[in-house]
């Protein structure tokens, strides 16, 4: 079988759907190389995990040739051109790997698009209303055009089903997993180093993801300090992620509750970093509003770290038993879920056991194993 991947997002993006895209991609690889792949991209970032996947992949990657190269073409090429390629190359299924679908697939290649969330219609406030529009048009008709839709999450499901009256019958819901780095050996040695390298020399809450409005991290400070005012010991709050106009506000928020010495917000943490600063936690907390499926929550399970985050379908979905949920605007209550982790070691412990169970639904070979039978269903 010929399977081809529109994978822009796989050569130049590096949070969730370049993310997915690797995952996918790697995991069929890994788990189906007797099958044939394609990988169609309209170019190759130079950044390094960006030259490193096009290194494995060289001899599948399809990039622009002749005037199609140019940087005003490039974009047309990517909607306009590989289909009608993929098609050419007798592609058997034509996966777009991240909402959308170009014009040109015709004939006998299935057609497949992977829906990751439709926040931008749920919380369209977050979102300007050109980019809304633009959106919206991509994603359903992408959806009308396939024959099949790969949803990754439960909640995205049924998102699609409201918002764009598609029938439930031609959406299957097939879950994301973490990347590889989340499933290693985690040395105690190098964990240790760490703690000493960021001075974090006290048990600590870590919240991982972009810190904007819909993801509540002024809110998860708010929290923090009602659990502050309650234990007998010293805690720090680390938020990671990328920066953004909202920092601000959560920063004002720090500094007008006194609270700069017991939070402090990292812009700049090495990826390859994080799954200790996971495993070092008393617990992660993800007070997202709302998520297509909420990848921190498995990251920190992967590493054994328990969660709280918050109370939507999607979060749920991916913490299952092991998690604890929360309204993230209710600070009382997203403080005692954190009350109970930092307190109560043994609830800890039991809150996590198991998980390893849990995760099984997220592995490669699972999500793999999905993606090839729907890939190979009449």
């Amino acid at each position: 079988m010929h399977i081809a991947f529109e994978a822009k997002r796989a050569f130049n993006n590096f949070t969730g759907l370049g993310n997915y895209s690797r995952f996918v991609i790697s995991a069929l690889k890994e788990h189906y190389s007797e099958e044939d792949y394609s990988l169609y991209t309209p170019k190759v970032s130079k950044r390094e995990e960006a030259k490193n996947f096009y290194k494995d992949n060289k001899d599948i990657t399809v990039l622009p040739s002749g005037l199609w190269k140019a940087g005003s073409l490039k974009s047309a090429w990517r909607s306009k051109r590989i289909g009608k390629l993929a098609v050419k190359q007798k592609a058997d299924v034509f996966h777009g790997l991240s909402n959308e679908l170009p014009s040109g697939l015709k004939g006998s290649t299935k057609k497949i698009v992977t829906i990751h969330d439709l926040i931008f219609l749920r919380y369209p406030d977050f979102y300007p209303f050109i980019d809304r529009g633009i959106y919206k048009k991509k994603f359903k008709s992408a959806c009308k055009k396939a024959d099949e839709i790969i949803a990754i999450s439960e909640q995205t499901k049924n998102d699609i089903i409201d918002f764009f009256d598609i029938d439930a019958a031609n959406i299957n819901v097939v879950y994301q997993g973490v990347h590889p780095i989340y499933n290693q050996d985690l040395k105690t040695r190098r964990l240790l180093y760490l703690l000493d390298q960021y001075s974090l020399h006290q048990p600590y809450f870590l919240y991982v993801g972009s810190i904007e409005d819909r993801k509540n991290a002024k809110d998860l400070v708010q929290a923090f300090k009602l659990v502050l005012d309650q234990v007998k010991h010293d805690l720090l709050l680390l938020i990671v992620g990328k920066k953004t106009d909202y920092q601000k506000e959560v920063e004002e928020e720090i500094n007008k509750l006194r609270l700069e010495q017991s939070v402090r917000i990292y812009n700049n943490i090495p990826f390859t970093e994080l799954p200790y600063l996971y495993k070092g936690a008393i617990a992660s907390v993800y007070p997202s509003s709302f998520e297509g499926f909420g990848i921190p929550v498995l990251e920190s399970l992967s590493t054994g770290t328990a969660v709280v985050t918050g109370n939507q379908s999607a979060m749920k979905e991916a913490g299952g038993e092991h998690a604890l949920y929360a309204d993230p605007k209710n600070h009382e209550e997203l403080a005692s879920q954190m009350m109970k982790l930092a307190v109560d070691n043994e609830f800890n412990e039991q809150l996590i056991k198991g998980v390893d169970i849990h995760l099984t639904q997220f592995s490669s070979r699972k999500i793999a194993g999905d993606l090839m039978g729907i890939y190979k269903a009449p």
